[in-house]
């Protein structure tokens, strides 16, 4: 019997050495204050707010190894380099007008900007830190993504409406993809056939073949759609929807709502935890950030913030 215990006990205690324990850091910007909150994953708290010397930090996004976070200031038309370990400003990359978007390449050597005030997206070489080519896209581009070998580039063009293609390699547009009013939200599932663009003047999320390069659906998802993320999976998208004040849960695969997750107001962009097991979501009006359980499809917190928060990016 005191060996049935003892190898019990062992057991247990394995699968709690061997179960991943999901620490991480959330980054949000708040663009009302010029600052980046730090928030920990795992205790649900601010634990630091940095000032940066930019206006208007808006989009982010982490590297690999979540070695520099950059922000895309929009009130400065430029990028930050902000290093996570010494939770400072490194440096500044001047882009273009209103820098809205900020995306890095898949092997991440380059920083492609979208450039609201501009229409532009700005190249920028990260060894130099320099812009290396401008491209002129669409009215008002919001953001943009690559497919996952680098070939092409997508960007959402909120005020013409349109996702502008753009062959990576010659570094110039091939095609323009009408998608609907104030296309923004623009994301790829995990397994990169698809390119899903949100249309808040329009109600929809478009879905793009990015084989066809042409629409091939669309989903009615409500009031002013705006953010999208993918769950690790691919199987659920996320999309903020900001005069409903929710966060609209659709099936990959039937490209179905599952439901509406009533959330603090004016929800924008969003981000996963690794795991998969929580939704942060950005609320310009609370001056907040909300978790929210995927199991249970539940906001479980919300989180006081800078002034009116507006990227976030979580570590992986």
């Amino acid at each position: 019997m005191k060996r049935l215990i003892r190898l019990l006990t062992l057991l247990v205690t394995f699968s709690l050495i061997a179960s991943p324990v999901w620490a991480y850091t959330v980054y949000v910007t708040n663009q009302g204050e010029n600052t980046i909150s730090i928030i920990d994953g795992k205790a649900k708290k601010v634990v630091r707010t940095v000032k940066i010397s930019q206006v208007r930090p808006h989009n982010a996004i982490l590297s690999k190894g979540n070695k520099w976070l950059y922000t895309a200031n929009v009130g400065s038309g430029s990028v930050s380099i902000f290093d996570p370990s010494s939770e400072t400003e490194v440096a500044v990359i001047p882009a273009d007008k209103g820098t809205h978007g900020v995306t890095l390449t898949p092997d991440e050597k380059q920083l492609w900007t979208a450039n609201v005030q501009a229409d532009t997206v700005s190249v920028i070489d990260l060894a130099s830190q320099k812009v290396i080519r401008t491209i002129k896209v669409g009215n008002k581009p919001m953001l943009v993504a690559f497919t996952s070998d680098g070939k092409k580039a997508y960007v959402s063009n909120g005020g013409s409406g349109d996702v502008t293609v753009i062959d990576v390699a010659r570094v110039e547009p091939v095609k323009s993809i009408f998608a609907g009013k104030d296309a923004m939200g623009i994301a790829m599932p995990r397994y990169g056939k698809e390119l899903w663009v949100t249309e808040g003047g329009d109600d929809i999320v478009s879905v793009i073949d990015i084989g066809k390069d042409e629409v091939v659906a669309t989903i009615k998802t409500g009031a002013d759609t705006h953010g999208v993320v993918f769950s690790p999976d691919g199987k659920k998208a996320y999309v903020s929807v900001r005069k409903e004040h929710v966060v609209a849960v659709i099936d990959v695969s039937s490209r179905k709502v599952l439901t509406k997750i009533q959330v603090s107001e004016l929800p924008d962009i969003l981000d996963v935890s690794p795991d998969g097991k929580e939704l942060w979501v950005t609320s310009r009006k609370a001056n907040a950030v909300d978790v929210i359980d995927t199991a249970t499809n539940k906001k479980v917190t919300t989180i006081p913030t800078g002034s009116d928060p507006h990227g976030i990016v979580i570590t992986r």
